[in-house]
């Protein structure tokens, strides 16, 4: 028989792994298109990382759910910042598809915070405003590399070790306008009123969405509007309605999301960047050097794990 040569092998990237360096610890629920678990990756130097593995069967897939994914672990694949979940990669050379994320401790901000049983008047302001701010620095970087989250809410950030983590970028698109199909579904409760006149995404409308975010975080996580029906929202929104944040919340940061997130019109709202800059002057927390604490998903940890981290090491809740 003829021997064959490989003179020039295809290297495996460093966001491709295989499934036997994955194992499998403990199923946390259902996602979109499958099953979450947690689990182990080993990386290529051979250390164990912990990670969140969203298990996705092909066969039950559509051609466009499988594009969603892949979608999404393309964009996440350039995402490197400690207010943005990070990305390890995909094992994709058998079923069912990998997805490979970093374990987040608490969960689903939303989720996190309607579990703590203190009246919103007895938790900690400053720890409050410290998860606004974060979830501030997370959409900056996003806008930074010139992408639209599209679906800012607190159910889509998660929550451990005093960070906030910006994650599910399902509807995530690259550019800085983004012409949706008006006929699909939308989180209608977190839309600007631009988005739901003519579904225009703009980087004003992810700083509308975080307005909100923020509203839930200073209402336990409860959803927004309570009491409205979505086709009220819709109606009430495009007409000017807005909601009213609770009396404990400082009356500069009032005014940054009602005047600043949440104006009619989106030229009046500030860029994520000059939010994180005057809540950065509101809440006198100095602004962490991101490049020295970011990991990269290739496996760079080890040059970082010695540095301090930069984080408001409190308990977020008073009694917790």
């Amino acid at each position: 028989a003829n021997e064959v040569i490989l003179r020039t092998p295809i290297l495996r990237q460093a966001w491709e792994h295989a499934h036997e360096d994955v194992e499998l610890t403990k199923k946390l629920g259902e996602g979109a298109f499958g099953e979450v678990h947690m689990g182990k990756l080993k990386l290529r130097n051979g250390r164990k990382v912990d990670v969140a593995v969203k298990l996705a069967k092909l066969e039950v897939l559509t051609k466009e759910q499988i594009k969603e994914i892949m979608h999404e672990a393309r964009l996440m694949r350039n995402f490197d910042h400690p207010n943005v979940v990070k990305f390890y990669g995909v094992a994709a050379g058998q079923e069912p598809l990998m997805v490979l994320m970093e374990l987040v401790n608490c969960g689903a901000l939303d989720s996190y915070l309607q579990k703590q049983e203190q009246p919103i008047e007895k938790k900690n302001e400053m720890c409050l405003q410290t998860l606004a701010f974060q979830a501030a620095w997370g959409l900056e970087y996003l806008h930074m590399k010139n992408v639209l989250h599209r679906d800012i809410a607190a159910r889509n950030c998660l929550y451990g070790d005093n960070k906030v983590k910006i994650s599910d970028f399902g509807l995530t698109r690259e550019g800085t306008v983004y012409q949706m199909d008006p006929h699909k579904r939308v989180p209608i409760r977190w839309l600007a009123p631009e988005t739901l006149k003519m579904a225009i995404y703009t980087q004003k409308t992810d700083v509308f969405s975080y307005g909100i975010m923020c509203w839930e975080i200073y209402n336990n996580g409860i959803e927004p509007y309570p009491g409205m029906t979505v086709a009220e929202v819709n109606q009430n929104v495009k007409e000017g309605y807005r909601m009213e944040l609770p009396f404990n919340v400082p009356p500069e940061v009032q005014n940054l999301i009602k005047v600043r997130c949440w104006s009619e019109n989106p030229n009046d709202r500030y860029s994520m960047a000059d939010i994180a800059k005057h809540l950065q002057r509101i809440l006198q927390i100095p602004r962490p050097d991101f490049a020295a604490v970011s990991f990269s998903w290739i496996g760079t940890y080890e040059q970082v794990a010695h540095l301090p981290r930069i984080v408001l090491n409190c308990a977020c809740f008073e009694g917790v």
